[in-house]
């Protein structure tokens, strides 16, 4: 049986008409309601009908698990992190769903400890998220757990000279917290009922939690609180950042009566970030620089006034990030839509470029746990080959190769191959696609392809290496990765020309991507599946609504699809901050921009193609009823007869299954359904 035999019967789904242009009523609103029973029996029978349509892929799901399974090696152990006198590991054994931590004595290889074994505090939970970090004098863990996948997750401590739980228990935290560096106090954010981080609590140990002292508190809904210590070790910062602006306070970190200080009073559209060395503070900062700058201060007395430049702002070079060590400072820089590193070890001068190993396309700053080193740890990444670690001597510029990830089974890097395209969007702008392909399995074009898209929030689409991805390569499926415009891949000008009234742009590149791979003979639209998550899903779900472009299948996971809604519902976590990225549709005008690209409210009675959509019944961010409700409507518009299938995971959020066989699971779900669109022979 394949994709185009009977399908079981699609299930009914209550509609109630109302007006199209009725901005305040909706047929599936009722769906929102998880207390009502008629939404769990929608969601169970959505669920069973993607099961009896996807039976015919049992076997091959069997099939992807065991493939993806086997290249994971039986124990992996990541590269120690130096700490002290420590180092610091984890340990993935093949069995397990997760990772177990330890640390050893430098030069001690005997010496190991366990310190946290995720594996034994899953049991029981369908799903397990854990956050960890040790006080600075090595004795204490403390932990955070979230076991439902809402993000909401409780504090923990434990004391590791005789594994002595301490009387901590602090529930409905974010999961971020940072200790002191006297190791008395633990620094922990709180959420509000939109699920926002808005407080900062200090927690002193043995004291009652009851206790426990608010330091900070952020009351405009646009901004999140974020933790973290200085590199200096010195400072705590408390990071508060909108989609637009930011501002950081500092706290003494020796210091358990500390009171914040203000640094730089946030500023519309102006962002920044700080680090500390000495007497001078570093500042990377958009301030007269889109694509931000690097500059240096007085910290006692800082002032944007006598900010000096240590990195001028570049036209065609983003700084995106940077660490500061005791005799060096180490940048990460994007050019042509690609990260590397710099190093400066004088404040006048330009320093050097770290050169990239070979293969690898993307250089990143990987785990730097110490202040007073010659050594900084890298990352690389490359579509056609695994992860890699590298430690680069900041005083020549060498790199030392420390590992690339194992991948087990009959994995040889030679055989697979990237190419760039430059795909000409509505504009004339050219926009970056990536494609990752088997040199031997691909070989006739058009091929079969597999397109990602993203596009929003300033974040890159990282060219990283999948093992999962294997499976399709190996059968001959390209696998292609857009740079599209709302991401950051090509500058901050890359990002601002794809939100708010530019938000279009994000949608044309996508479909200009599509467009040039078909043209260029690589793929064609019955061969082409396209694919996203969460925003990603609001690419994939305009491209569904545009009658330019064809597809044979399309998978949108968690998607953000009822966009005017959600962002109107003052209610819901995200709805006010995400008004800096979409716009506000309380605003008539950008309530008609947004309602028209808006998958949810342009979906229109047409044919489309094989469709799988996925919800997380916990999700935090993209509530579960979103894609729900396209789901509904969709069915109650389409007029073909190809599949559409709406899996709802009941027992986690966002980001889907934690356990390792439950996601190989789901991805071989996914991919059974792309193979069957795309390889069955009458398909």
């Amino acid at each position: 049986m394949n994709s185009n035999s009977k399908q079981p019967a699609a299930p009914r789904i209550p509609h109630t008409h109302v007006a199209h242009d009725d901005r305040r009523s909706d047929p599936y609103d009722w769906i929102k309601d998880r207390e009502n029973p008629a939404v769990m029996e929608y969601l169970g029978a959505e669920n069973e009908f993607a099961k009896a349509a996807l039976s015919h892929t049992e076997g091959l799901q069997e099939q992807l698990v065991e493939e993806m399974y086997s290249r994971i090696v039986k124990t992996d152990i990541s590269v120690p992190v130096k700490l002290d006198q420590y180092e610091y590991f984890t340990k993935t054994h093949q069995q397990d769903d997760y990772s177990s931590h330890w640390r050893r004595m430098l030069g001690e290889p005997d010496s190991e400890e366990l310190i946290i074994d995720e594996n034994i505090m899953a049991k029981g939970h369908k799903y397990f998220d854990l956050e960890w970090g040790i006080s600075p004098n090595h004795e204490i863990l403390a932990y955070a757990t979230d076991v439902k996948g809402d993000e909401i997750y409780t504090l923990e401590a434990l004391r590791l000279f005789g594994r002595e739980p301490l009387p901590i228990k602090i529930a409905g935290c974010s999961g971020d917290f940072v200790w002191s560096e006297n190791n008395h106090c633990i620094y922990y954010t709180t959420l509000n009922q939109v699920h926002r981080p808005y407080r900062v609590y200090r927690h002193r140990l043995g004291d009652n939690p009851e206790n426990d002292e608010m330091v900070f508190e952020e009351p405009d809904d646009a901004f999140y609180i974020s933790l973290d210590v200085s590199c200096s070790k010195k400072y705590i910062q408390i990071a508060l950042n909108s989609q637009i602006s930011s501002e950081v306070y500092l706290l003494d970190a020796h210091d358990d009566h500390a009171e914040p200080r203000l640094l730089f009073e946030r500023t519309p559209d102006i962002r920044y970030q700080v680090e500390d060395r000495g007497d001078e503070l570093y500042v990377l900062t958009n301030e007269d620089a889109v694509n931000f700058r690097l500059t240096k201060t007085n910290l006692d007395k800082p002032d944007r006034a006598t900010w000096t430049d240590i990195i001028a702002h570049r036209e065609k070079v983003t700084l995106t990030g940077f660490e500061v060590f005791e005799n060096y400072l180490v940048v990460e820089e994007r050019l042509d839509g690609l990260p590397s590193v710099r190093v400066l070890a004088d404040d006048s001068t330009e320093g050097y470029t770290v050169r990239k190993p070979d293969k690898i396309q993307e250089l990143r700053l990987d785990e730097n746990w110490e202040f007073s080193t010659e050594t900084c740890r890298l990352g690389g990444n490359a579509l056609d080959m695994p992860y890699s670690v590298y430690d680069l001597d900041l005083s020549t510029g060498a790199t030392t190769h420390l590992k690339t990830q194992p991948v087990g089974g009959k994995f040889e890097p030679s055989d697979y191959a990237t190419e760039k395209h430059l795909a000409r969007s509505h504009d004339g702008t050219d926009v970056p696609v990536y494609l990752v392909y088997n040199r031997h399995q691909a070989k006739r074009r058009p091929a079969p392809l597999l397109l990602y898209g993203y596009g929003s929030y300033g974040l890159n689409s990282s060219l990283f290496f999948s093992s999962k991805r294997l499976s399709l390569l190996d059968r001959g499926i390209i696998v292609a990765i857009t740079q599209i415009r709302g991401g950051s891949e090509m500058g901050r000008g890359w990002y601002l020309d794809g939100k708010l009234d530019k938000k279009k742009n994000t949608f044309e590149d996508f479909n200009a991507c599509a467009t040039c791979l078909i043209d260029k003979g690589i793929t064609s639209a019955d061969k082409l599946t396209i694919a996203g998550g969460s925003a990603g899903g609001l690419v994939v779900g305009n491209f569904l609504n545009s009658n330019k472009h064809r597809c044979k299948a399309a998978l949108a996971f968690v998607p953000f699809v009822d966009i005017v809604t959600t962002i109107l519902d003052d209610s819901l976590p995200l709805s006010v901050v995400e008004r800096d990225e979409w716009g506000d549709p309380n605003d008539e005008m950008m309530y008609h921009y947004m309602k028209s690209y808006s998958p949810y409210d342009n979906t229109r009675p047409k044919d489309y193609p094989a469709l799988y959509i996925s919800a997380g019944l916990n999700d935090p961010r993209v509530g579960y009823w979103e894609p729900a409700k396209w789901a509904a409507k969709i069915r109650h518009c389409k007029i073909d007869e190809n599949p559409l299938l709406l899996i709802t995971e009941m027992e986690s959020g966002h980001s889907g299954a934690s356990a390792k066989r439950e996601s190989l699971r789901e991805t071989a779900r996914e991919f059974a359904f792309i193979i069957d669109q795309l390889l069955t022979s009458d398909a």
